[in-house]
């Protein structure tokens, strides 16, 4: 197969990912570190994740057991700040050929750029091979990571050559039960809009109103409006008390101990000043 690593045939190596998922306990981290255990090994890297992100609501999950205690939320935060970046924007558009981020940024933006500060400090690596499984506004990569030189073209021909069954696997990697699909049906059945719905979701993830508006695309005196209606609804009146609130009712994934303590500058009194009635 032309492109493809002498070292070893491109077709063992889809047999073993078929194996080893097969063989994986029935759980969405258990099979993700499956495929990744190969691409480590096959690739010469030492850093392997699973980037989840529905763009609509512009909710990120990030699976792999290599996730350090405690780097969950700040690693999502990082992804959901690149969803637009050179590496991970094209799949939003519907571009899924693998690539390295060297290559999709350039070499010297990439040397510059705040996504590859973050993979030094946070796992290490500074180079970073992407293997889309599914783009647009449901994007499903692997991402993996080693130090020093960038991912060779036979690295980037081997990842072409699995990724049609890692694809045809992502019916596994996207089970039902896990929280890209969950947030909409639950939101709506508690009187929630699509709207307040991904402000909630924002909010489980600590972010402030200037940050939830920016992201979410509408003025912080919005997001407090729609706050205001949230508490409401779920029938609490601050921040900690509406995701705990949330969780319980299955509306979101975050566990309660993982939310922040409330922020002193939104206080419901701030809440209740801008809010609408209905």
């Amino acid at each position: 197969m032309k492109g493809v690593p002498t070292g070893r045939d491109p077709f063992e190596v889809v047999v073993e990912i078929v194996t080893a998922v097969s063989r994986a306990p029935d759980r969405l981290e258990e099979r993700v570190d499956a495929i990744i255990d190969i691409l480590l090994l096959e690739l010469t890297a030492t850093v392997g994740l699973l980037v989840r992100a529905d763009l609509a609501r512009l909710h990120v999950q990030v699976v792999g057991r290599m996730m350090r205690p405690g780097a969950t939320r700040s690693l999502t935060a990082q992804v959901r700040d690149q969803l637009s970046d050179p590496l991970l924007g094209p799949m939003a558009r519907g571009d899924l050929r693998p690539t390295t981020a060297q290559r999709a940024y350039g070499v010297r933006a990439w040397e510059l750029s705040k996504a590859r500060a973050g993979c030094l400090i946070s796992f290490g690596v500074e180079q970073v091979a992407a293997l889309p499984v599914h783009g647009q506004s449901d994007v499903v990569a692997f991402l993996v990571g080693r130090a020093g030189q960038d991912f060779t073209d036979e690295d980037l021909a081997l990842l072409r050559a699995v990724q049609p069954v890692v694809t045809g696997l992502g019916v596994l990697l996207r089970l039902p039960g896990t929280t890209a699909s969950q947030p909409a049906r639950d939101a709506a059945d508690s009187g929630l809009t699509d709207r307040e719905a991904q402000v909630l979701e924002l909010l489980a993830h600590g972010y402030k109103a200037a940050v939830i508006g920016r992201l979410a695309g509408c003025s912080t005196r919005t997001v407090h409006r729609h706050l205001g209606h949230i508490y409401d609804k779920l029938g609490v009146s601050d921040r900690l008390s509406a995701v705990n609130q949330a969780h319980l009712l299955g509306m979101i994934a975050i566990e309660a101990a993982d939310i922040p303590s409330e922020d002193p500058q939104h206080h419901l009194p701030q809440l209740a000043h801008n809010h609408s009635p209905g």
